[in-house]
């Protein structure tokens, strides 16, 4: 009994030192971090934090700049290894995947949100992001950001395909207004998260063309009103939903459309300036939220 004990007690302390560890991971890249993480409840930041790492971790090796596409795909071939042993019970020595092994095991996670966010990753890797039409770039999306979505609501115990189905709308709208702002900077390095059929419609054929030319505000805007419609579409989320998540989703839902207000005051020229909430515009949004 004593050594189960002593054995049990290991293993607690191991989960400790490694939640530690991806908290700090999340912590320096707080600006990334959920929203309202002050209103995620204490028992589950810890299980946030490993999802967090794992995910900051692998995208941090699809963008490294000093290596080549075969290097970073390499790296993501082997976090996808781990993140296979992690699944059938193989101890990982690595923390994040020890954190990872028991958050999925507490929750019985699945691993295709997992599989299909180191899908997205590969797929920046490769370092070609083109997209012909809007549903080339959902197929995106649908990899890189639904995925955060399913994953936070399987914490709170939402695994129902309507919840999941208005989560997906909510973290694609969020991950293309987060296109819209860094415009410049994906263009620059060039990313070019506008679908071809989208930049026809403005007479805009590449790049340079969307990096000068003044029609591409008038894309921006046309995209912010997608993004809008996918927002209304999905604003009644948080109402199925209860505890603190629910006051999460309206700060997630209320800062996506501060933003897109952000823009549209731009006249939609995210080229020339990144728009971006401040302190006070976050505590607001926090504050209406609650309200």
């Amino acid at each position: 009994m004593p050594r189960l004990q002593t054995n049990l007690a290991a293993t607690a302390s191991a989960h400790a030192a490694a939640y530690d560890e991806c908290r700090r991971i999340a912590r320096s890249h707080y600006e990334n971090f959920p929203v309202g993480s002050l209103l995620i409840p204490k028992r589950l930041r810890p299980h946030f934090f490993a999802l967090y790492a794992f995910m900051r971790t692998a995208d941090d090796f699809a963008d490294l700049p000093e290596r080549t596409s075969d290097e970073r795909l390499r790296l993501l071939a082997e976090w996808r290894k781990n993140l296979g042993q992690a699944f059938i019970g193989e101890i990982s020595s690595h923390p994040i995947f020890l954190a990872l092994q028991n958050s999925i095991r507490s929750f019985s996670l699945s691993p295709e949100p997992f599989e299909f966010l180191l899908d997205a990753f590969e797929f920046d890797a490769r370092g070609k992001v083109r997209f012909e039409t809007y549903e080339d770039l959902h197929w995106y999306t649908r990899r890189s950001a639904e995925p955060v979505g399913q994953l936070i609501l399987a914490l709170f115990g939402y695994c129902d395909e309507e919840r999941i189905r208005l989560s997906n709308d909510i973290c694609t709208a969020l991950q293309l207004v987060n296109f819209l702002q860094d415009a410049k900077a994906d263009l620059t390095a060039g990313r070019c998260y506008f679908p071809r059929e989208d930049m026809t419609l403005f007479e805009l054929a590449n790049i340079e063309e969307l990096l000068k030319s003044a029609s591409t505000a008038k894309l921006v805007l046309y995209e912010c009103d997608r993004i809008e419609r996918m927002l209304d579409e999905s604003a009644q989320l948080p109402e199925l939903v209860t505890g603190r998540l629910r006051y999460e989703l309206r700060a997630v839902l209320i800062g996506a459309r501060m933003m897109l207000q952000k823009i549209r005051a731009l006249g939609g020229d995210t080229i020339r300036e990144r728009p971006s909430l401040g302190r006070k515009e976050r505590r607001m949004m926090l504050i209406k939220a609650l309200v």
